[in-house]
């Protein structure tokens, strides 16, 4: 008798174990994956609401650094209307480049237009930035000679020109082959074109005590 019921709650305890042992395999067969997922859902929401209030708070800023962008602007100018380079030789190459392309754009050939000289000049009256100067020398023909002009003129960065001194130079219309088309006349002109670097430039105090 004694040994039946021994048998009797060994074998309750076995059916325990095993029922225990089922419910953990339901567990992760089912519902890890579920709890897993959950958490890592909670995580993120999380994060999310961080972000949110970041980005709230980082847009309150945005009209107040949109005005000190404005204020630096209007104070030094954009970047876009300073020549690239940094030093007078990078900016005088960089400045002759500029010419250069702007007379190959509006011109075939140097038939049409030809850049006789350009010749760097240093700023006898420095201001607030630095001064890349070319004293330039052009023989074009009328209507080259004025779309170049405007390309200087609406250039981006922002080229000047200044001492413009106009010479019309006619010349002879005779063919001397049957083929050969007359010459236009052109004109020659000469100014200086010049741009700023972002430079500013340092003011020596000579001044004795």
């Amino acid at each position: 008798m004694a040994a039946t019921l021994k048998n009797s709650e060994m074998s309750r305890w076995y059916a325990l174990l095993a029922l225990l042992l089922v419910l953990v395999l339901v567990y992760f067969l089912f519902f890890q994956s579920f709890v897993t997922s959950h958490s890592l859902l909670n995580e993120e929401m999380v994060d999310l609401q961080e972000s949110r209030q970041d980005h709230t708070e980082h847009k309150v800023l945005i009209p107040e650094l949109e005005n000190r962008i404005a204020t630096i602007k209007q104070a030094v100018g954009d970047n876009t209307s300073f020549l690239i380079a940094d030093t007078y030789n990078l900016g005088t190459a960089e400045l002759t480049r500029l010419l250069k392309s702007i007379v190959s754009e509006n011109s075939e050939s140097t038939s049409e237009c030809q850049t006789v000289s350009n010749t760097p000049s240093k700023d006898k009256e420095p201001e607030q930035f630095e001064k890349i100067i070319l004293k330039v020398r052009l023989r074009c023909q009328f209507d080259i000679m004025t779309k170049v002009l405007l390309d200087v003129e609406n250039h981006v960065p922002q080229l000047f020109v200044d001492n413009l001194q106009l010479e019309q130079r006619r010349v002879s219309q005779r063919r001397s082959r049957k083929d050969q088309q007359p010459t236009e006349p052109k004109l020659e002109v000469r100014f200086d074109m010049y741009a700023y670097m972002n430079k500013p430039v340092i003011v020596k105090n000579n001044d004795k005590k």
